[in-house]
């Protein structure tokens, strides 16, 4: 049976545009002209019937659509291109670190070059929130979240669990009336944005997060559910609603006036974001030094 997809150089395009928001920069790193990755990317919206991106001169941006495709698209290609490492022989200069899209974004881009030049090794990057994906033989190193029990794994303590709301000042300045501490009362239910926990992972939900603080509101089946945990964030950075911020992953956002932290915090004993590796990757002299430093970066947090 002939499978129901757009064309694949379409495909590989997009989710190349789509990780750069740049077309000139998917361009080089396909090797092709410009107008090319344009073209795919036109036959990508016109197999689909919906845009995916939105053009304002220079600037694009996904749209909600895209960004799903993105998210689906990269996982994929991440995954078949592990696969077909498996298939051939071991790369001495490359380590691979699987990570979930948030945690990519926010706190492993940041600090990519410094991982380069620590290790003295490449790095290539395996996004997903799915982390089952990252028990594939070639991911040298993962960042889970979790309490630290992970199939035998050895696992080390990036940063503690804590949360708390997260706000956009213009949302604040817009809603003079919002308490933290009294949600039901001074917020309607639909501004509330929640990521959930698709892959029962243990993330911190709106529920879970008011079992823990005894905050009352008015309950799970009204809140805006956001798929994308990177979505979520511009929708907050945007003004369009609250959410639960997980301190250690939003800090620059924080720091840089963005966001802004409020209300009472919520925290479960030894769950947090951890280092998950086959012990024997301890071995590996490029290894060690990154783990070296990727620790002392969650402890300076």
């Amino acid at each position: 049976m002939r499978r129901k997809l757009p064309p694949m150089n379409a495909l590989l395009a997009f989710e190349s545009a789509a990780r750069h928001l740049n077309f000139t920069r998917a361009a080089q790193e396909l090797s092709v002209a410009q107008p090319a990755v344009t073209r795919h990317i036109s036959n990508v919206e016109n197999w689909l019937g919906m845009d995916v991106f939105t053009r304002r001169g220079s600037v694009v941006q996904l749209t909600e659509e895209g960004r799903r495709l993105a998210e689906l698209a990269t996982a994929a290609f991440d995954r078949l291109e592990l696969g077909i490492r498996d298939l051939q022989p071991s790369k001495k200069n490359e380590l691979v670190i699987g990570v979930s899209f948030g945690v990519a974004h926010l706190w492993v881009m940041p600090r990519i070059s410094k991982m380069r030049t620590a290790s003295g090794t490449n790095i290539n990057l395996v996004t997903s929130d799915d982390y089952r994906t990252f028990d594939e033989p070639s991911v040298d190193l993962s960042i889970r979240f979790g309490n630290g029990v992970f199939n035998g794994k050895c696992a080390d303590l990036l940063f503690e669990e804590r949360c708390q709301i997260i706000a956009a000042p213009s949302f604040m300045k817009a809603n003079p009336e919002f308490d933290p501490e009294r949600l039901s009362e001074t917020i309607a239910p639909e501004v509330l944005l929640d990521h959930g926990d698709p892959n029962r992972i243990g993330w911190m939900d709106w529920e879970l997060w008011h079992d823990l603080t005894s905050t009352p509101f008015a309950g799970t089946n009204r809140l805006t559910r956001v798929e994308s945990y990177p979505t979520m964030l511009d929708m907050v950075c945007a003004g369009e609603g609250i959410s639960i911020g997980t301190l250690g992953i939003e800090d620059d956002l924080v720091a840089s006036g963005k966001l802004v932290c409020l209300g009472p915090s919520a925290a479960r004993e030894g769950f947090g974001y951890y280092l998950v590796y086959r012990e024997d990757k301890l071995r590996t002299p490029a290894f060690r030094r990154l783990r070296t430093l990727l620790l002392a970066s969650g402890q300076r947090r």
